[in-house]
C-alpha cells in the first residue's frame, strides 16, 4: 500500500495528533513545547512551530499566551474530520484482531467517559456500542489495510487539511463509527466507479469517436 509521505513537520504533527486521539496528551493537557520537539525530533525551531501551526489549523490545540500549548476538548456539536479518521482507523484494527463467538453479534465499545461521541449525533460525553456485523465478514488482512489506509488519510488530513477528495474518506469514517458501516436504508447508491458518472467519461470515444458505442453503463467500471 502506498504511505503518504511527510516532511518533518508534517510528521511530527502526525504523531502529535495521533497521541492526542491515543488520549496519551489529554484534553486540556499541555504539549510538549517547541524545544522539547526540537530536541526529540532533531529539527529546527521553524519546523516545531509548523508542526503545531498545522494542529492547531487541524482544531486540535489552543495556544495561551504565556501559558503554553494545549490539546483542545472536542466541540460536541463540530466534529473534528482528523478525529474521526483516526478513531475509525482504531476500530478498524481492533476489529480485526478481535474473535466473536458465532452465536454473538459482533459489538465493540467506543468513547470513555471524558470524551464525546464521534458519531456525528453527539449530545456530551458518553461512551457507545456499535454491532460491526457489517465489518465482521471482511477479511482480517482487509481490515488491517483498512486500518493503515485510514490512519494514513488522517494524518495527510493534519498536514495539507481537507481537500474536495477526502469527502468520501471523512463519511466513509463517520459511517463506521455511526452504525458500523452499513449503509443507511435511504441512502441511493452511486455509480460504481465511485462517483456521479461524467457525461464524457467515454475517454476512448471522446478521443476516437469512430471507435463505436459509449460502453454498458452497467458494465465493468474500467
Amino acid at each position: 500500500m502506498s504511505t503518504f509521505t511527510e516532511t518533518p513537520a508534517e510528521r511530527i504533527a502526525g504523531d502529535l495528533a495521533l497521541a492526542i486521539h491515543q488520549r496519551l496528551i489529554r484534553p486540556g493537557e499541555r504539549l510538549p513545547s517547541q524545544s522539547k520537539l526540537m530536541a526529540s525530533y532533531g529539527v529546527a525551531n521553524n519546523t516545531a512551530s509548523a508542526a503545531l501551526g498545522k494542529l492547531a489549523a487541524a482544531g486540535l490545540i489552543r495556544t495561551v499566551p504565556g501559558s503554553g500549548t494545549f490539546a483542545t476538548r472536542p466541540n460536541p456539536f463540530d466534529p473534528n474530520p482528523v478525529l474521526d479518521v483516526l478513531a475509525a482507523a482504531s476500530l478498524c484494527r481492533t476489529l480485526a484482531a478481535s474473535s466473536f463467538g458465532s452465536d454473538s453479534s459482533p459489538v465493540l465499545e467506543i468513547g470513555d467517559g471524558e470524551d464525546v461521541d464521534t458519531s456525528g449525533d453527539r449530545e456530551g460525553p458518553l461512551t457507545r456500542l456499535i454491532d460491526v456485523s457489517a465489518l465482521a465478514g471482511i477479511d482480517r488482512h482487509v481490515l488491517r489495510w483498512m486500518s493503515e489506509a485510514l490512519l494514513s488519510a488522517a494524518r495527510r488530513l493534519v498536514a495539507d487539511g481537507p481537500c474536495e477528495g477526502d469527502a468520501h474518506v471523512i463519511a466513509t469514517a463517520r459511517a463506521i463509527l455511526r452504525d458500523g458501516g452499513r449503509r443507511p436504508e435511504d441512502q441511493p447508491p452511486i455509480a460504481v466507479h465511485g462517483g456521479p458518472r461524467l457525461a464524457d467519461e467515454d475517454v476512448v470515444l471522446r478521443i476516437w469517436p469512430e471507435r463505436g458505442e459509449p460502453r454498458d453503463p452497467d458494465g465493468p467500471p474500467f
